[in-house]
């Protein structure tokens, strides 16, 4: 049991050594298809394998950077391990893999779920603001339901358009993520004296990222607010 529970929730140590073998893995990929370029369809196979390792990367590192985030601790656990066999069976499909019709429906779901889980981190690592996080998480929640819905049932009722609805949706509260990355970077830029600050830790959930933007104490971990006192 302990084995798993490793495999699922490795710590930052287990995770670096996991993506430097990787990008390792990947780099000899990429040569052996430069010097074995005369078999075309065996070099299309090296570089969709060295293609999806680095997806595959890119989710697990994306999911790790948003673990910080508490509100949906244990949802990160299971982003990670959709990711891996998303990635594995995708690979296998490169070299020849030809599995059974039955494998679709729950192949597809474990995709979903890896990019919904992989969006939320992403958004979990860039957006201050936790009434965003939530409404950013609250879309990516309905919308993965949605298709996982239409992986399963057979719905006729208009899915293009609902899909193309949450789409715009969830596009727009993403955009707003990202401003208010931006202006968060620019507040910590401007900033004229943060050794000066009194507090150091978020009283309620003790963490460093804490920012004063209209004077009060906003820490960006959990989102609280409060006022220091003077001496």
């Amino acid at each position: 049991m302990s084995f798993i529970t490793q495999i699922l929730k490795p710590d930052k140590s287990t995770l670096k050594r996991v993506l430097k073998w990787i990008v390792i893995v990947n780099a000899g990929l990429a040569a052996i298809g430069i010097l074995v370029g005369g078999n075309s369809d065996f070099v299309a196979q090296i570089h969709g394998t060295s293609f999806l390792l680095v997806i595959t990367a890119a989710s697990l590192v994306a999911i790790e950077q948003g673990r910080f985030r508490s509100e949906i601790k244990y949802l990160w656990p299971a982003g990670s391990a959709c990711s891996v066999v998303v990635g594995v069976f995708t690979i296998s499909l490169v070299w020849g893999f030809d599995p059974p019709d039955i494998f679709a429906r729950p192949v597809g779901s474990f995709a979903v779920v890896a990019v919904a889980i992989t969006y939320c981190a992403v958004i979990s690592a860039i957006a201050d603001r936790v009434r965003l996080r939530v409404v950013c998480w609250a879309g990516a929640l309905g919308h993965s339901c949605y298709v996982l819905v239409l992986i399963w049932f057979d719905i006729g009722i208009m899915p293009g358009r609902i899909l193309a609805l949450m789409a715009v949706g969830q596009t727009a509260c993403s955009l707003l993520a990202v401003i208010d990355f931006i202006g968060s970077r620019r507040a910590l830029a401007v900033d004229p004296a943060p050794s000066e600050r009194e507090v150091e830790y978020c009283p309620y959930c003790g963490s460093k990222e804490l920012s004063e933007p209209a004077g009060d104490i906003e820490c960006r971990t959990c989102g609280g607010q409060f006022r220091a006192l003077n001496s």
